[in-house]
């Protein structure tokens, strides 16, 4: 005699737009990959996505000139990078090839902005999110209010860097700047802390060896894909013990000045390494 079969683990997932970056969508794809895991509710932030195409391109300069005048130099290097292809790990996939999407419940939501960078979400998809068990968090920016703890486990999501050292923005950069040996990526379960969330999943990658910031940030993208089902499972695990960090790392913010001619200058180093290397003949024995 067998016993009542189990309820699938529902997730919702919180998205900016329709397509998530392709190291996110391999995450998320090996978390539905298992047969007691679905996802049943994409919330949308219609914030981003609604805009006509001229309000789009027209916020986008605003947002542009504004960026550029408080952080110049970092603009310059952001602009430089956007005329690269993108890197495979960051190219954007379509969610809905992801089993279980094409049925799942679809929520356009505009949230509220408090105390300048957080986001509140309205009461009503606050309810809807709260009758799933996990949320997984690749948009809406800095959350904060009840949809925290609507979800039975808790709304998770990335941190490129261990929240015990590096904290804020940009993932992966100050270490490399810092000339660190090693840089850590965080599944945190959120709380109103900023990257103070409980850690469930923390993983430690050598970063010694690569030369630059890009090459940090592919690595570091690589480990965050794997560490998705096996942070889900944590915060299922009654057994499994979830708390937030002893202690918190500096909070760092969009590099400006000298940060910025640190990293140009020893990014660029690593990049004619890289390309010195590359022409060097293959050694025969």
């Amino acid at each position: 005699m067998t016993g009542p079969a189990l309820e699938p683990l529902r997730v919702t997932l919180l998205l900016d737009e329709e397509y998530v970056e392709q190291w996110q969508y391999n995450a998320l794809a090996s978390l539905v990959e298992e047969p007691a895991i679905e996802i049943t509710h994409v919330v949308i932030n219609s914030e981003v996505r609604v805009l006509s195409p001229e309000r789009t391109r027209a916020m986008f300069v605003r947002d542009a000139i504004s960026q550029l005048r408080r952080y110049p130099l970092w603009s310059l290097v952001g602009i430089a990078r956007t005329l690269r292809p993108a890197p495979t790990h960051t190219r954007p996939v379509h969610i809905s090839s992801l089993d279980g999407v094409s049925s799942a419940t679809r929520i356009d939501c505009h949230p509220t902005r408090v105390d300048t960078y957080w986001n509140v979400l309205p009461d009503g998809v606050v309810d809807e999110i709260g009758t799933t068990d996990v949320a997984i968090r690749f948009g809406f920016g800095m959350l904060k209010g009840d949809v925290l703890s609507a979800p039975t486990y808790g709304v998770l999501s990335y941190h490129l860097g261990d929240v015990r050292t590096y904290r804020g923005q940009v993932g992966g950069f100050y270490e490399f700047i810092n000339d660190e040996d090693e840089m850590g990526i965080t599944l945190q379960r959120l709380t109103e802390t900023l990257d103070g969330g409980e850690i469930v999943e923390l993983e430690t990658i050598d970063i010694s060896g690569l030369e630059t910031w890009q090459e940090i940030r592919q690595q570091a993208c690589y480990t965050a894909e794997r560490m998705l089902l096996p942070g889900v499972r944590t915060v299922t695990d009654p057994n499994a013990e979830v708390t937030a960090p002893d202690e918190l790392g500096t909070l760092y913010k969009i590099p400006k000045g000298r940060d910025v001619v640190s990293y140009l200058v020893k990014n660029s180093r690593g990049r004619f390494r890289r390309f010195v290397a590359s022409r060097e003949p293959t050694p025969t024995y």
